[in-house]
Parts: C-alpha cells; sequence; structure tokens
C-alpha cells in the first residue's frame, strides 16, 4: 500500500498492487480473542492433549529400533510396520499441530513438548546413521516399492521439522531436516530415469517441504530439488494455458501449494503465479468446482467444470482438500492482494474449515456430504488417524495466521475474528472486538506508543451489498465501499483509537452450477443447512422463475428464532417448516441437509415413518469409533435415502460379518403399528435372501420378539410387519442367509423404517 495516491482519507481497493507481496503476521503476534475460534482452537487443544508425544513418537522409535517405554501405539491408519499402512504422516501432523499451537498460545508447555519431540526424533536419526528419519524403513522408497504413499508421508514429517523451528523457534530441527535433506537428495538421483515413474504415485507436497526449506536456507539445492518434484507437461503447462485438469483430487492440491509456494518465494516467477492464479479460478472461481462450503472433490476425485450437481452425497468435499485448497489461496492472496481470494478464503474457513470438527469430542471429518437428511463424517483422533484427522489437528491450531497481513506501510484486517496482533516493528496493537458472526459488526481498538502513520485496509466482503459502515472514534464516515474490496483509511493513529464497521448479512441462494433448482442458502459467509431430518428429504417447494416467490424474498422468507444464535425458520410453498443453522454447528449424530431440490409442486409425501433421524445403537463399528467405511455409519439407515443413484453411500454397511444389528432409540414409548425394512440396490440385483429377526424394548435390556423370518430363501426389495405395540427401542438383526455359499457374510441395510402414530408433518 506504500506506493498508493491517496486522494482521500478513505477509498475502496479492489486489490493491493504492491510492488512486493503482502505478509502473514507470525502466529506468535496473533492472539485469538474470545469466541467460535477459540472455543474451537480449545477444542483440539485438549485432543493433542489426549494423543500425547509419546504415542506420537511411537512408531519413529519402532521403526528406529529404540525403545518405546510403556507408550501404546495409535492405531489405524497410524498403526507401526509391517501392520500399519501409513505409520509416521499422523504424528508428524502432531508436531506441526502442538508447533503452531505454542506460538499461537504462547503456552509454555506446548513449546516444552515440541523440543521434547524433536530431540527424540534425532536420537531416531542418528539411531538409523545420521541422515535418513521416518517411520518406516528405508526400503520403502525403492521406486519398485514406494510402499504406503510414502514419498507423501514423509513430507508431512518435513513440514513439521519446518513449523517446530519457525513456529517454536527449535533450531535442532532444522539440524534434523537438513541432514534428512542430504539423504533425499541421494534417493532423489538414484532413482535416474525412473524418477518420472516415482512421480505417477502420490508423493504430496515434496515441492512444498522443500520450498520451504529454502526459504530458510537459501540454499540452492533445495530449491533445484523442490522444482524437480514438479509435473509441469502433466499439469502446470495446461494450467498456465487456463487449461483444465484433473485428478485424485488432494494429490492435484498438494502439488499446487508446492506450485504456489515457488510463485510466492519467486520474486520475477511468472510461471509458476499465472498457473497458480489459473487453477485456481478453475477450481474457486468461473469453473465453480467448490460447494458452497468451499470445499470440493467426489468420490476423492476433482470434479470437472461446472459438474457438481447430484455429487452432495457422494463421498464429498474431503477436508484435506480445503486445507490445502486454503494454503494456495493464501499463497495468491500474499502475492496478489486480490480480496476475492479473501472472500474465498473466509468462506471456506468458517463452513469447509470449522464445521469439520466437533466441537464435544473433537473428532475430524473426512468427508463432508452435503445431502438431504445427511451426517457429518466424524472419525476418532486416536483409533482413525486419517488422513484429514492429520490436516484437521492442524487447521484449528493455526486459526491466527490469516487474520491479519501487511506491507511495509500497512496492515490488512482480513477476517472478523476476535484477535489481537502486536506489530513491533510500528509499536502498534491492534485488538479487534466482535461477535461474528453472530453479530454483524467488529470494532478495532488501537494502541500505539509514539503514535504511528499507516493504512489500515478493511476488507469489505463480497456477501456485504448493503449497508457497510466506518466509523472511526464515534464519526461515521463517508465512504463509498464496494463489495469484494478493501476500504483503505490513512491516518496517524493513536492509543485509543477505535474503528467500528457495520457488516450487515443477508440470505442469499448459492445453487449447483449445472442445476439451479439445486441450492443451498448462505446467510453472510455461512452455509444455512436444515437442521434434523425430513420425510421430504430435500424437497422445497417454490418457484424461482417467480420474483414475488419466498425464494425470491429470502430475507424476509427467513426469521430469526428466538433465544438461539443464527438460528431461522421459513415456510416453503406447500406451507411445511424449514428450520436452518449454520453449517459449523452441526455436530455428531446430527441430521442435516445442505443442498435442496427445488419443485413447484410436492412430490415426497410423509409416511409416518418414526424412526427418521434418531438416533441409533448397532453392533458395529465398537464405540472406540474403528470402522473403514466411517461414512456408512449406522445413521444412514434412517435416513429416509434409499434406493436411486445414490443408494451406495447413504446405507449402512456395518464393518463385519453377520449377526449384525442396528437399535433405533425413538426417544420414548411410542405407539407402533409396523415396520420394514429395504435391501441394497446391490443386494437386490443378486437377489440375496436375508434371514433377520425383529424386537421390540422399553428399557433398551429386556427384548421382545416383534418379527422374525430366521430360515429365509426368498429375495425381496423390502420385508415388512405389521404389528401394535408400544416401545421406545426397536432392534433389527441380519442373520446369516442360509443360501450362502460360505456364510456368514457381510450384510448391508438401505433403510429401517417404524410406522406409528404422532409422526411429524410439519417440521424437520
Amino acid at each position: 500500500m506504500s506506493h498508493l495516491q491517496y486522494t482521500s482519507l478513505f477509498f475502496c481497493l479492489t486489490s493491493c498492487l504492491l510492488g512486493q507481496p503482502l505478509q502473514p503476521f507470525p502466529l506468535s503476534q496473533v492472539r485469538l480473542g474470545d469466541g467460535i475460534f477459540k472455543d474451537s482452537m480449545e477444542v483440539n487443544r485438549r485432543v493433542l492433549d489426549e494423543i500425547g508425544v509419546e504415542r506420537a513418537l511411537y512408531c519413529f522409535r519402532f521403526n528406529a529400533k529404540l525403545p518405546t517405554g510403556d507408550a501404546k501405539p495409535l492405531d489405524s491408519w497410524a498403526s507401526p510396520e509391517p501392520g500399519g499402512a501409513f505409520p509416521g504422516f499422523y504424528e508428524s501432523h502432531y508436531l506441526s499441530a502442538i508447533s503452531l499451537m505454542s506460538a499461537q498460545t504462547g503456552d509454555a508447555k506446548l513449546r516444552e513438548q515440541v523440543n521434547y519431540m524433536v530431540a527424540e526424533l534425532g536420537k531416531c536419526q542418528q539411531a538409523l546413521g545420521g541422515t535418513y528419519l521416518f517411520a518406516s524403513p528405508q526400503e520403502e522408497f525403492e521406486p519398485k516399492r514406494l510402499d504406503g504413499v510414502v514419498w507423501y508421508r514423509i513430507h508431512k514429517l518435513m513440514e513439521g521439522l519446518l513449523a517446530a523451528h519457525r513456529h517454536a523457534g527449535n533450531a535442532q530441527a532444522l539440524d534434523i531436516l537438513n541432514k534428512l535433506a542430504t539423504w533425499i537428495d541421494k534417493r532423489m538421483e538414484s532413482y535416474g530415469n525412473a524418477f518420472e515413474a516415482v512421480k505417477k504415485v502420490e508423493y504430496g507436497g515434496m515441492t512444498e517441504a522443500l520450498e520451504n526449506l529454502y526459504a530458510i536456507t537459501r540454499n540452492p539445492r533445495h530449491h533445484t530439488m523442490a522444482l524437480a518434484w514438479e509435473q509441469r507437461e502433466l499439469m502446470l503447462d495446461r494450467f498456465h494455458k487456463h487449461e483444465d485438469f484433473c485428478e485424485h483430487a488432494n494429490t492435484l492440491l498438494a502439488k499446487m501449494v508446492g506450485a504456489a509456494r515457488v510463485a510466492e518465494l519467486g520474486d520475477t516467477d511468472e510461471y509458476h503465479r499465472v498457473a497458480c492464479e489459473n487453477f485456481w479460478d478453475l477450481v474457486a472461481g468461473s469453473g465453480q468446482k467448490t460447494y458452497a462450503t468451499g470445499g470440493t472433490s467426489v468420490h476423492e476425485g476433482m470434479p470437472g467444470l461446472r459438474a457438481l450437481a447430484n455429487t452432495q452425497s457422494r463421498m464429498a468435499q474431503e477436508t484435506c482438500v480445503s486445507y490445502n485448497l486454503l494454503k494456495v489461496t493464501r499463497s495468491l492472496f500474499h502475492l496478489t492482494g486480490e480480496a476475492k481470494y479473501m472472500d474465498y478464503y473466509e468462506r471456506c474457513l468458517y463452513n469447509a474449515i470449522l464445521g469439520s470438527q466437533d466441537a464435544k469430542t473433537g473428532w475430524k471429518t473426512y468427508y463432508q456430504p452435503l445431502n438431504a437428511n445427511t451426517l457429518k463424517d466424524f472419525r476418532s483422533n486416536l483409533t482413525g488417524c486419517y488422513c484429514c484427522n492429520g490436516t484437521g489437528l492442524e487447521n484449528p491450531s493455526q486459526y491466527g495466521s490469516t487474520i491479519y497481513a501487511h506491507d511495509d506501510a500497512g496492515l490488512l484486517v482480513n477476517l472478523f475474528i476476535a484477535s489481537t496482533v502486536v506489530w513491533p516493528d510500528k509499536g502498534l496493537q491492534l485488538k479487534q472486538i466482535t461477535k461474528f458472526p453472530a453479530e454483524p459488526s467488529t470494532a478495532l481498538v488501537v494502541q500505539a506508543k509514539p503514535p504511528v502513520a499507516l493504512d489500515i485496509a478493511i476488507r469489505v466482503p463480497a456477501w456485504c451489498t448493503k449497508g457497510f459502515a466506518v466509523a472511526v472514534n464515534g464519526a461515521v464516515q463517508n465512504i463509498a465501499a464496494k463489495p469484494g474490496s478493501y476500504a483503505v483509511i490513512k491516518r496517524t493513529w493513536k492509543s485509543g483509537d477505535r474503528i467500528e464497521c457495520q457488516l450487515p448479512m443477508e440470505f442469499a441462494k448459492y445453487p449447483m452450477p449445472d442445476k439451479k433448482t439445486q441450492l443451498a442458502f448462505m446467510y453472510g459467509p455461512l452455509v444455512m443447512v436444515g437442521d434434523g431430518a425430513r420425510p421430504w428429504l430435500g424437497e422445497l417447494v417454490g418457484d424461482l422463475d417467480n420474483p414475488s416467490n419466498w425464494l425470491n424474498k429470502l430475507n424476509t422468507g427467513f426469521t430469526p428464532v428466538k433465544n438461539t444464535s443464527l438460528a431461522f425458520t421459513a415456510i416453503d410453498g406447500a406451507g411445511r417448516e424449514l428450520r436452518v443453522k449454520p453449517y459449523y454447528q452441526i455436530g455428531g449424530g446430527q441430521f442435516f441437509t445442505g443442498y435442496w431440490d427445488i419443485v413447484k409442486s410436492s412430490i415426497l409425501k410423509d409416511d409416518h415413518n418414526i424412526a427418521l433421524g434418531k438416533p441409533t445403537l448397532c453392533s458395529c463399528p465398537d464405540p472406540s469409533g474403528v470402522n473403514v467405511e466411517c461414512f456408512m455409519r449406522s445413521g444412514k439407515a434412517v435416513d429416509g435415502q434409499y434406493g436411486g443413484d445414490d443408494d451406495w453411500y447413504v446405507k449402512w454397511f456395518p464393518n463385519g460379518m453377520t449377526p449384525q444389528w442396528i437399535t433405533v432409540d425413538l426417544g420414548e414409548a411410542r405407539a407402533i403399528t409396523g415396520i420394514e425394512w429395504f435391501l441394497t440396490a446391490e443386494d437386490i440385483k443378486d437377489m440375496a435372501a436375508y434371514c433377520y429377526k425383529v424386537e421390540s424394548s422399553n428399557d433398551n435390556k429386556t427384548w421382545q420378539s416383534y418379527a422374525e423370518n430366521p430360515a429365509n430363501t426368498t429375495a425381496a426389495k423390502s420385508f415388512s410387519h405389521q404389528k401394535a405395540v408400544s416401545a421406545r427401542y426397536m432392534k433389527l438383526t441380519l442373520l446369516p442367509p442360509v443360501t450362502a455359499k460360505v456364510p456368514p457374510t457381510r450384510p448391508k441395510l438401505a433403510e429401517f423404517k417404524i410406522f406409528g402414530p404422532q409422526a411429524s408433518t410439519g417440521s424437520q
């Protein structure tokens, strides 16, 4: 901002065309204030304590043949060799997370944990010969092996060591990494002509990690190594020409994070900058590959241009992809200062990232489906340890990374999050006081000794189309603020100066790019989802072509719910109530609808299924949360979704053989008139003949037989029974089919319906 010419105290800026890139403030100079982000960070801190350093070191010590003490290994993906699928990567995320958190909080205990973990990793490196360090044997890096995407995993260790050095000030971490880089250099050279084949296996952010190391060491060899991992002809050349390219989404994003770092660190690197800008535009801009939340990916793949309709149930938006897309966005913002990057960043942060952690357990989402009557895919941080659990450890640990930015002469306020930033070089402290988004405003209080002349630029969000206002020390300023820009204040600031901003939020529709009648609702940057399960699934009656229809008057159509935070109700064209609240408020086991199908007249009817959206218990997964197919949890059997093209994604598929049981808790004793359970499409196709029994109970202990068919040999689409009982719990047990060639089998259940009077017909 220092080179801009000012003609008034305030003006609007759509992009900061700076002579040098913007710089982030170190995390140690930003402290979160009370609010939803600090709450989320503190939940994550408890998760980090639950994991602990000793468990995070287990696989490294095990591979180095060093004592592991009394520590227990982590499970699933983080289990040690030879049974573990991907040891080392999750533990490396943990090192990054405690390093970031130590800086963001100033917590001395966390700093001690970082130092201890790095010192113990140093011992492992020495035991392995002095240069190599990882949780798997070196042989896995052979070109014909590359077990468990080993380069992807080791780049996470590199990033963990970088975080320990940059954010926790640990010098040994850089020494360990430099030695490891020497080993990596030799290993890369050893591949010879096989290196291109090696790069066909997911290698994560090797470019990013080596370029980040280069940023510290300025060793040109590190930069050369970083560029060697790039795939220019395969993808970067295409993006440079604004041509689309798709592959496994997170594989692609990790590569583009590296390209963005090369662009950010290269003062005149036009090639990488243009390639990254075009890539971002193809995904988050004109290419419209992101959902309303800002996330993307379909069944882990990168979708095509403007091709998202009807994909929202299909293992949509892997959380790691959002994590990496924010990295690319942050780099591009620092390079260009364009407000569009922060508009997207805010949308993705408040929805796909803040919404990816369960507020009670701290579990993290893997996928984030947005279909009707769906559930978030939360997974355990101790017994799951998936890739998105790893990035999920880092997300809350660095919420403060992008709230502010600066150049030599000015400070930018990018996000409206309660926090305090300190700028020692300017003798400035800026405290942001806000309850946003619960309240649509923010205040900035200055402490400056002595007074300092600098520019403060406040983002005018693209969604803030009416009523943005700024006051300085109580005096409302005359400023024509354009949405999707920055309002810049040029002033000599003194202690006690106070800026107040009004940020009115409105409802808006966010349609699928290829189907305007399939849409999500937004309120400011927040995705507003249907709260609970509805008999009508995602169906809403309305007329998008009629200007006077409620769908085109959302700000009057939605009414705030008293004594709630950001909850609203509306009535659709069929007189049915719709309740919405922010996506980030949805916790584990809570049914919701992200995208809606707009119809002009009602198609679906209420069949008085009183099991819809009720809590379930099941025989598998066990209470610790281990389940390979976590997205097929037992709640899928009471979501009202079955049959159709997405049947595979909305079934209960227990991780075990028959017999398997599921229990529905109706909340209280209810009058029951009948039940019906439905087979999945693949079982119907295979003409599977299930044996089963149904039981009822009022205490979940003593069970009465309701119906049974233990020797069934008849294939059917569903099985129904009518019998009047009063019960709170209903249990369906799937038994081994008598016609199975090799019983028992792994069963599937599309839907379990329980019918009775008094079913809700007017709400979700």
